[in-house]
């Protein structure tokens, strides 16, 4: 539920905006939050999964919960100080150079706090996720969508506009109430007699590997934004981006499965033959279970498109919106092996294979962007890259025996038997 709530925040925001303002503006807000994105996946690949890992473990330790929020606490501010220099050192950059670039004034200005903010949000729901009180976590995620809504339609109504600066403090402030939320429904503080060196370096070494698996699955969403933009222009961005919002849709199932996934095979991992049924159950119930939207999707693309805008400037959404439903068939097998590889303590064979998959996908948009200037192939290239990724899986699955094949051989044996 959590996770349809803040889909439907997106589909909603996404709607208000499509309806009130030019692509342009619409183009330059969506690479502004795509960049934010990529800053908030750097924080979650570093810390998220040994966080949620370390919690789910020591479950009954309260004190010891308390040492894991508390560095994490500290590697995420320490993080965010990090982003924001290199921010500021580009902005610098530019000013000498007398060089003006929207999207690095706005990160200057806005990203300190809105990072802070996130922090303390996402150490939050990674502790209320890791005790499995979804519940806590369906409240905040209410509460943002409230907080956020609420700004945005007070200052609509007070001056008929909605503006840039607008939808960033909106973000900001529901940001932080449901951080406070979040943080005083677990009482979670940072204290200074909780931190101990060598649960940091646990984190940074688990996490260097972590770190590049969630940075490059965003960069594979938002590499597409930022190329676009290059290559073409900010209204182009819009009309990609509207058929690829529509997606979420199916990966708002696939992140919920994903989070209760991993719990689970963390369990199983010494059982081989347990580990192997439980991830082919969970392949096979998303795979069936998107098969027949994705056949509505290829029938109304076009109708789906016109409920958001009805411009003609959107109609070449439509077909990319129908680019992607191979994508979308892919995309079950794509993420539960990388569920699988994390939970076998194989995060490095996760890394190989979004870097294959990451390399695929930038050569492929050059391609499609320099050479044939067309979005839709843009969205075939995304399902090409994930080919390369679930082949590279399947072969680190069975290489280092993550799973077990021997038992389907047998079946396979045993029905070639009977056949004879």
């Amino acid at each position: 539920m959590h996770q349809i709530v803040m889909a439907g925040y997106g589909f909603l925001l996404l709607f208000i905006l499509l309806r009130i303002l030019p692509a342009a503006e619409v183009g330059n807000w969506l690479i502004f939050i795509s960049a934010i994105s990529l800053c908030d996946m750097l924080m979650h690949g570093l810390l998220q999964t040994i966080v949620v890992k370390k919690i789910t473990e020591i479950n009954d330790a309260p004190n010891r919960i308390k040492e894991i929020q508390s560095n994490a606490m500290l590697l995420s501010f320490l993080l965010v100080a990090f982003i924001a220099f290199i921010f500021i050192s580009f902005r610098t950059l530019s000013s000498f150079f007398e060089s003006d670039y929207l999207l690095m004034n706005n990160l200057t200005k806005w990203y300190p706090f809105l990072g802070i903010c996130m922090a303390l949000y996402n150490i939050s729901w990674w502790t209320n996720s890791a005790k499995s009180l979804f519940k806590i976590v369906f409240i905040q995620r209410i509460i943002y969508c409230i907080v956020s809504f609420l700004i945005i339609g007070i200052n609509y109504f007070l001056f008929n506009s909605i503006v840039f600066e607008v939808l960033v403090v909106s973000q900001l402030v529901a940001f932080a109430i449901s951080a406070l939320y979040g943080c005083f429904v677990n009482k979670i503080t940072f204290q200074f007699k909780y931190l101990q060196k060598n649960i940091l370096i646990e984190m940074l070494q688990y996490g260097k590997y972590t770190i590049g698996t969630m940075f490059g699955s965003s960069l594979l969403r938002n590499a597409d934004v930022f190329m676009i933009a290059f290559f073409m222009n900010t209204t182009a961005v819009s009309i990609y981006t509207l058929a690829q919002k529509i997606i979420e849709i199916f990966e708002v199932v696939l992140r919920s499965i994903a989070v209760t996934t991993m719990p689970l095979l963390i369990s199983l991992r010494e059982n081989t033959s347990l580990f192997t049924r439980k991830l082919l159950v969970r392949i096979g119930f998303v795979s069936f279970l998107f098969f027949p939207i994705i056949t509505m999707v290829l029938f109304f693309s076009e109708t789906i498109i016109a409920f958001f805008n009805t411009s003609i400037i959107y109609i070449e959404s439509a077909t990319i919106l129908r680019a992607f439903m191979v994508y979308v068939l892919l995309l079950p097998l794509d993420r539960l092996m990388g569920v699988a590889l994390e939970a076998a303590n194989k995060p490095q064979l996760n890394l190989l294979k979004t870097c294959c998959i990451i390399a695929i996908n930038l050569i492929g948009n050059f391609i499609a962007l320099y050479y044939l200037n067309s979005l839709v192939w843009v969205a075939f290239v995304s399902s090409i890259a994930l080919i390369s990724g679930i082949s590279f899986g399947i072969y680190c699955l069975i290489k280092y025996r993550i799973i077990d094949v021997s038992i389907y051989k047998t079946k396979i044996q045993v029905a070639k038997l009977k056949l004879q």
